[in-house]
């Protein structure tokens, strides 16, 4: 109740708020409130405590009354005029509107007064620092170093943050999503200051930072900007590539902004100088975009801060990395082809360290990711040029890996071809004096380079394979049954001689595995019409029987055949004569005359005919073997009359040959009754 003592000299930068809407319960509780402060200053124990808390009660509703009425209560006067605080919205916008208040939240005092405030010296600031910049987002003395720090971590590349990208946009360092500090006029002054230093000289932070009544402004008759924006827009100048950034200790180019961005921006704001980069080194950036493909006219295009090529020479740097990481796992692994290593160890380790060198420079290529870090590219123009080496063995173990791949089809394809061949083979011969020229041109890197060598070379290879499908038809075709053999093979082991045959081994004396045997070869001659040309350009054999020249030869198979076929009626005729000689014995003819009258007629009729009847019945075959049956069959392997002819394998004279059968038949028939056995060799 008793205000300070003021003079309203109607000044643009004074605002007065005048407690003036009071009414009789404020009254009565701003009593309560300081009588029971009184009271308690002069109390103790427990009156004191009493008092106390009715204060806090009696301020509490103070602080309530104000808040409910603080927009009527309070008159603000400014350059003479006086208003209630709501009257000064302005441009149809609500005080909770210009306070950003949402609408599900109460506007407290103090964003009221810093509303109202704003408004009132809004004109005077204006008139003060005309282009300063406009935030998007609330920002005071307490907050400002944490969002200028925030815009620093964007700059750098780190995460770009709602508030960060609003500081940068009202700094004009942004076009679009873009950094380009060329466009805003914070960075423009900087750049002024340091173009009338001259060249080659700094510029202090005294003579672009002045103190204005004890506070620090970058041109603070117009721009007025703190130093902590300072510090964002000089960080912004480093990402550029014009300026360099030196604080006590350290300098700041385009390659530190990571470490940049981790300084204070308190640290940061109290800088040392800035100074001007290097001067754009075009033959090794020209030098760099050749190396890697590009138009080296893209080297100009950086020195005008364009992004793009910057970009594009990336990509090319990553992409070449991954290729030289191929080509060297390639080296790692040998490029063997056709079974044999095309490089010596020596060789390999040479186009090794090439590939490494190269891939160590590209992958340092990586923090120069914008136009004003390429600006402080360490290498000379002759240095970049030097990894054209690791580029060559680059594109000379593609190459080689590609023609690896390219013939190592058909080689592998004639390699199984061969396998499958005889050692003598004129085709084969072929193969490996291809193989032999193929894989010494592949290891020497002129030969390989030659015009035409891949196209001469898979020609050639071809051509092998072409002779080989041929040969391989014509072989298939010879060993293997086609469909009207086929049919004779069915009818063969169907055949009534077989038949006959297979009745007649029923006889113990008959030589029975004769039959097995050359039933087996019937079955053995095998059959395949299904092969065709396009089944042999897939594989090397046939994928119907596995046909392997090598492995298969004599004869062909429809001469098996017919042998087979004749050797049916020559065993025919010998088991007709070895039944009927055997009849003639003594032993055979005693038999007979006990047999039956049926069954001694139908050997009788046989043995007169001198051949067998069509068709052969059980009767008959029985008939036989009671005949027989008084004759005794010693069975003969042809490994143990081997063994016994042969024994110790050393040669031997005629008459000790001769002692040894005798001896060896005499062996067999011990035991037995003279004039009944019958040798039968199996």
């Amino acid at each position: 109740f008793e205000p300070p003592r003021f003079k309203d000299e109607q000044k643009a930068d004074e605002v007065f708020f005048h407690l003036a809407g009071m009414d009789e319960d404020f009254r009565q509780a701003l009593r309560a409130y300081a009588a029971a402060l009184d009271l308690a200053a002069t109390s103790s124990g427990h009156a004191k405590h009493t008092y106390e808390n009715k204060a806090v009660d009696s301020l509490r509703e103070l602080v309530k009354w104000l808040r409910t009425h603080m927009a009527q209560a309070f008159r603000v006067a400014h350059r003479g005029r006086a208003r209630a605080m709501l009257d000064w919205a302005r441009g149809g916008r609500s005080l909770r509107e210009l306070s950003a208040t949402p609408d599900d939240e109460r506007i407290n005092f103090r964003d009221l007064v810093n509303t109202v405030g704003g408004i009132c010296l809004a004109p005077h600031f204006e008139d003060q620092a005309p282009d300063y910049p406009r935030f998007s987002v609330h920002i005071t003395g307490g907050n400002r170093a944490q969002a200028a720090q925030d815009a620093l971590r964007a700059i750098a590349g780190q995460h770009r943050s709602r508030q960060a990208t609003a500081i940068l946009d009202a700094l004009e360092l942004l076009d679009g999503d873009r950094l380009a500090p060329e466009n805003s006029k914070y960075a423009q002054h900087i750049l002024d200051a340091m173009a009338e230093k001259g060249h080659g000289r700094v510029l202090n932070r005294a003579e672009l930072i002045h103190d204005d009544i004890g506070v620090e402004y970058m041109a603070p008759e117009r721009l007025r900007l703190e130093p902590e924006w300072v510090a964002v827009v000089l960080a912004a100048l480093v990402y550029s590539g014009h300026v360099v950034l030196a604080t006590t200790g350290r300098k700041f180019d385009a390659i530190g902004l990571t470490q940049l961005a981790g300084v204070a921006v308190g640290d940061l704001a109290g800088f040392k100088h800035i100074e001007r980069p290097k001067e754009w080194n075009l033959p090794a950036l020209s030098a760099l975009f050749e190396l890697l493909g590009l138009a080296p006219g893209m080297a100009q295009l950086v020195t005008q801060n364009k992004d793009e090529p910057v970009q594009q020479m990336q990509k090319a740097a990553g992409e070449a990395v991954e290729r030289l990481v191929h080509a060297g796992q390639h080296l790692r692994d040998g490029f063997v082809f056709w079974g044999r290593t095309l490089l010596s160890e020596d060789e390999a380790k040479q186009s090794q360290r090439r590939l490494d060198n190269a891939k160590t420079f590209l992958e340092a290529l990586q923090p120069y990711n914008s136009p004003g870090k390429l600006k402080n590219f360490r290498h000379d123009a002759q240095e970049v040029a030097a990894h054209r080496n690791g580029f060559q063995a680059l594109h000379e173990a593609q190459e080689l890996a590609g023609l690896c791949a390219d013939l190592g089809t058909l080689a592998s394809y004639l390699s199984t071809a061969e396998a499958g061949l005889p050692g003598d083979d004129a085709w084969a011969a072929k193969v490996k004096t291809a193989r032999n020229d193929i894989t010494a041109q592949l290891g020497d890197p002129k030969a390989r380079a030659a015009p035409n060598f891949r196209q001469r070379t898979k020609r050639r290879l071809e051509q092998l394979k072409t002779e080989y499908v041929q040969g391989y038809l014509a072989q298939h075709a010879r060993a293997r049954l086609g469909v009207d053999d086929d049919k004779r093979k069915a009818q063969l082991l169907g055949d009534p001689r077989l038949r006959t045959l297979k009745r007649l081994a029923a006889i113990d004396l008959m030589p029975e595995q004769h039959l097995d045997n050359c039933l087996r070869r019937i079955v053995e001659v095998e059959s395949c019409f299904a092969l065709t040309e396009q089944d042999l350009q897939a594989a090397p054999t046939c994928p119907h029987c596995g046909f392997k020249a090598g492995l298969e030869s004599g004869s062909s198979a429809k001469a098996r055949l017919d042998a087979l076929d004749d050797e049916l009626d020559a065993m025919t005729d010998a088991w007709t004569q070895t039944l009927l000689a055997n009849l003639n014995d003594p032993a055979a003819q005693a038999s007979m005359k006990l047999l039956e009258p049926d069954a001694a007629d139908l050997v009788a009729k046989f043995a007169q005919a001198g051949r067998l009847p069509d068709e052969l019945d059980d009767d008959f075959v029985q008939a036989l073997k009671d005949a027989l049956s008084g004759l005794e069959k010693v069975s003969v392997t042809t490994e143990s009359l081997r063994a016994a002819l042969l024994a110790g394998g050393a040669p031997v004279e005629p008459e000790e040959m001769k002692r040894r059968f005798g001896a060896y038949v005499d062996g067999l028939v011990k035991g037995k009754t003279p004039g009944k056995a019958r040798i039968v060799v199996e």
